[in-house]
């Protein structure tokens, strides 16, 4: 049965009114909206046939609760209630706009659209629904930084998504909810609470159904919500685009997510505790799937492309052109994840493994489990033996300098020495304006990766940070003579009175307010930059002022980094010696062990077992590059290597680094070779191939474009 004028109407302006929202609401409010065609993707898997009651708790201008309602018609049924919460005022009126023509349309019974938080438990409690038979969502992306006011502040968060746990659930299956809404980090982002409180929302035996980022399994703060997915639901699906991807414009590609919610007899046993987790299907659809208005029209070409493709999603049991399928494990999925949670805190309450934590602390000595990204990497039938983690075998990862401020910290070369002062420029907030510094208070930093090559080549880079821990205003100058006797007891040389022109310029960024919308909100009142102040209290510590960095350490001086965006396969640069300052841009490495030189560690990385891990670990962006985030790494499971192994490392990658042609293979066959013992030297040779073959192949997948597919 064909929409109405009022539905057809109000569904073509839709996008236009998204378009019309202020880009700093949008990005405040993570107001990025899902569309007709892939809402309804969703909804024909996630909507099961019995289904009345739907509800989007961050409904948008309602493209969800559309598709649902327009699933559930061509099915010929009626959902019975349509419900959603939208927090901006004019979002929520069109949303509601938009469900009142659905119901008069005849699509739904009864349609209700609530203003507010979905956080404020009278908000919740204001639809007075026990739970619903589908949640179908696109939680918003919003920074922790950027939550605030309208009840969307970190605390407001937390304390309100507790209060519906308590509201919601009772018994044994309360105090695991509580576990997981106290456990979770503060610094996640909005999404994270989403995903908790629209599982809250899912009825046992009902549907959650969410359109999210494919980061959702890498992020750090996320492992709070695949714990979710496998405690108390069943993961059935994980629909996945290729690029360019549904969202063209999109800094990553999309995951669909669909569970079922089990009932608390099933999910009361924490997961540790079950002899097996059921597979779920990981389904991968191409551009070459669209065709006539839907995502997947020229992969089922009949009338109704969404109900066929959810047809055969349920049991894949043939090939269809430009969609592919397999299963996805959940067993290893647990064991992954249950290696990175084992110490956390909210994951021990859960777990119920308070009293065997002694025990559990163990765990680090438990074998690496292989990624399943890894696994597809190498040739069938290859079986690595025992891995461990980069963290057993010593080996660090983490993020470079962040100043907090780099419009202030970081100065250009501008000039050469002169009586042990040098000429820098300041940045374009400050008119590129130049000054003299002392050579003393400079330190060279790697900033761009416009920069890799020439500093491979030898060349430090122009870029400086300002290094004024040992230097200080003149009128900061009373407080350290009054600190004089801390800094004796430290063994520290009291800090030397900045020259003028530094402290002119140090005066003026004082007073520099970074964004015109906060004019009050001066560079020393940043979150990260007021951070470096210390004032003693006890005469024992020395003060520190806005203007000096916290003191750098192995993370910001690592031996090898690589850049946290790649366009081609991921590969480390060696730091020079000693080491210089690498920025955040980068992923940083070093090792806490002295056998683990540094050109040891520079041919484990550039090995291509470690390079394979890094893509298959990966984010793909957008545009093609991958993402690479210490998380990512941190994951890359390496063979046991004994000390006379890394000595044999240290000069193969001696050998790298002097360009020797043969360093890369021997390299290769020496990582092979202690993951796949007993494997002769073909075997060897074949196994990197074909890993050489699959890195250009998922090299070349991420960067392909409209016109390639």
């Amino acid at each position: 049965m064909p929409a109405t004028d009022a539905v057809s109407a109000i569904r073509s302006s839709a996008r236009s009114f998204e378009e019309g929202l202020p880009p700093a609401q949008r990005k405040r409010l993570g107001q990025f909206f899902t569309g007709l065609p892939l809402g309804t993707l969703l909804a024909h898997i996630a909507l099961d046939p019995d289904a009345r009651a739907v509800i989007d708790p961050m409904a948008g201008h309602g493209d969800l609760l559309d598709a649902a309602a327009l699933t559930a018609r061509a099915r010929g049924a009626r959902l019975g209630r349509l419900d959603g919460i939208e927090l901006d005022p004019e979002t929520s009126a069109f949303c509601g706009r938009r469900t009142a023509a659905l119901q008069a349309d005849g699509a739904v019974a009864a349609a209700r659209i609530v203003t507010g938080s979905a956080f404020d438990p009278a908000i919740v409690a204001e639809l007075d629904a026990p739970g619903y038979d589908l949640v179908i969502t696109n939680p918003p992306y919003v920074r922790y930084q950027s939550q605030n006011g309208n009840g969307a502040g970190v605390g407001d968060v937390r304390r309100g998504l507790s209060a519906i746990v308590d509201a919601r659930v009772t018994d044994g299956e309360r105090a695991l909810w509580q576990a997981l809404v106290e456990g979770y980090s503060g610094l996640a982002d909005l999404s994270v609470p989403a995903w908790l409180l629209s599982a809250l929302l899912t009825r046992p035996g009902g549907r959650l159904a969410l359109v999210v980022p494919a980061t959702w399994r890498s992020r750090d703060y996320a492992d709070v919500v695949r714990y979710v997915l496998l405690r108390a639901f069943r993961l059935e699906f994980i629909v996945a685009d290729t690029q360019p991807g549904w969202f063209s414009d999109a800094l990553v590609r999309t995951h669909l997510v669909i569970a079922r919610r089990l009932s608390w007899d099933e999910a009361q046993a924490p997961v540790s505790d079950r002899s097996s987790l059921p597979a779920a299907h990981w389904l991968q659809v191409t551009p070459a799937a669209a065709g006539g208005g839907s995502l997947v029209g020229s992969a089922f070409p009949g009338p109704e492309p969404e109900r066929d493709f959810a047809t055969w999603a349920s049991a894949a049991n043939r090939e269809v052109p430009s969609i592919g399928s397999r299963p996805f494990a959940l067993d290893e999925e647990w064991r992954t994840l249950e290696q990175r949670l084992g110490r956390k805190s909210w994951f021990q309450n859960a777990e119920n493994r308070r009293d065997a934590l002694p025990l559990f602390s163990v765990a680090e000595a438990r074998p690496a489990t292989m990624p399943e990204g890894l696994r597809e990497m190498l040739p069938p039938g290859a079986t690595p033996v025992r891995l461990q983690t980069l963290e057993r075998a010593g080996i660090r990862v983490s993020q470079g300098l962040r100043s907090g401020c780099n419009r202030f910290f970081y100065v250009t070369l501008a000039g050469e020495d002169e009586n042990e002062t040098v000429t820098v420029e300041a940045s374009e907030s400050f008119q590129n304006m130049r000054f003299r510094v002392p050579a003393a208070a400079l330190r060279p930093v790697l900033h761009r990766q416009a920069d890799i090559e020439a500093f491979a080549s030898g060349y430090l880079p122009v870029t400086r940070v300002l290094d004024l821990s040992d230097w200080v205003l003149p009128e900061d100058q009373p407080a350290v003579t009054e600190a004089a006797e801390a800094y004796r007891r430290r063994g520290m040389s009291v800090p030397r009175v900045m020259p003028p022109e530094l402290a002119s310029f140090v005066r003026l960024a004082a007073r520099y307010a970074p964004d015109p919308k906060e004019p009050a909100r001066c560079i020393p009142d940043l979150s990260a930059v007021r951070t470096n102040v210390r004032r003693p209290a006890n005469g024992r510590d020395v003060p520190r002022f806005w203007y000096m960095l916290p003191a750098f350490t192995a993370r910001h001086l690592p031996v090898i980094f690589t850049p946290r965006i790649n366009h081609g396969t991921p590969a480390v640069a060696l730091n020079t010696q000693p080491p210089i300052l690498i920025d955040a841009n980068f992923s940083t490495l070093w090792a806490e062990e002295r056998r683990w030189t540094v050109h040891a560690l520079y041919a484990l990385f550039h090995s291509s077992w470690c390079r394979a891990a890094m893509e298959s670990a990966g984010t793909p962006l957008g545009g093609g590059a991958l993402k690479l985030e210490a998380t990512h790494i941190r994951q890359v499971p390496i063979p046991p290597l004994s000390d006379r192994d890394c000595e044999r490392l240290a000069t193969l990658g001696q050998q790298l680094a002097a360009a020797v042609p043969s360093a890369r293979h021997q390299i290769d066959m020496f990582i092979l070779a202690a993951a796949l013992p007993g494997s002769d030297e073909n075997d060897l040779k074949e196994a990197a191939r074909h890993i050489d073959s699959r890195l250009e192949a998922a090299c070349a997948a991420r960067q392909r474009t409209v016109h390639d597919s």
